[in-house]
């Protein structure tokens, strides 16, 4: 079974500040999405005055909670660390400098996008506007060993802009095959092959030997 990842980037539609892989996936995620009737200044100018009433789509939210557990309830690796070398309150601030703090080059909160199967295949970038957790287990020492986290994230203004997507979404993962390169890729998922540097920067790579036959990379929407 694949984890929950979270990315954060420094912009909304790249640079990527770092990755969260939960430990233990949500039970429930909520996604909120609506629509709004469109103002007359928005309506086409030669509208039919009986016509129904225009709407637009605005931008989805994600109410979703999940733990962090070092008790030993659970037998399994926090954001892909070992139990024994872990601290919770560290991987809590990890997770807030991967969704929370605000970047020192943009003075903006980060843009995050999420990663699990299908579930967010729909929600473009977007950006955590309530992120709260609870200690609820602890060491004899005071030391934390369980975590609720409650975070809520709202759809950027990429979801307006997804016309200009021409690529495929957040959460396609290609692997990569024998003698594949970043222009290939760039060729393959965008026909182009002048956006290979910006699928290098999106997943970190320094040079063209990080691509490993079987490794995954993550396809950025790239805007043309």
């Amino acid at each position: 079974m694949s984890d929950l990842i979270i990315y954060g980037f420094k912009y909304d539609n790249g640079g990527r500040i770092g990755s969260f892989t939960l430990q233990i996936n949500p039970i429930n995620i909520k996604i909120t999405a609506g629509l709004e009737n469109l103002k007359d200044d928005d309506k086409d100018a030669s509208r039919n005055a009986r016509s129904k009433p225009s709407q637009k789509r605005q931008p989805q939210t994600i109410d979703m909670k999940f733990t962090i557990d070092k008790t030993g309830v659970v037998n399994k690796q926090i954001n892909r660390k070992n139990l024994s070398s872990v601290s919770i309150a560290e991987e809590i601030n990890n997770l807030r400098n991967v969704c929370v703090h605000p970047n020192w080059h943009t003075h903006k909160n980060p843009f995050v996008a999420l990663q699990w199967g299908d579930t967010f295949r729909n929600i473009f970038y977007g950006q955590t506007t309530s992120f709260n957790y609870n200690y609820t287990f602890f060491a004899k020492d005071g030391s934390p060993l369980r975590a609720e986290v409650h975070m809520k994230i709202k759809e950027g203004e990429g979801w307006k802009l997804n016309r200009n997507f021409q690529s495929p979404d957040i959460t396609k993962t290609p692997l990569i095959k024998d003698k594949d390169t970043l222009v290939k890729v760039s060729i393959d998922n965008y026909d182009d092959k002048n956006y290979y540097l910006r699928i290098a920067e999106y997943n970190n790579l320094v040079s063209i030997r990080d691509m490993k036959n079987g490794n995954k990379i993550i396809l950025p929407p790239l805007r043309k």
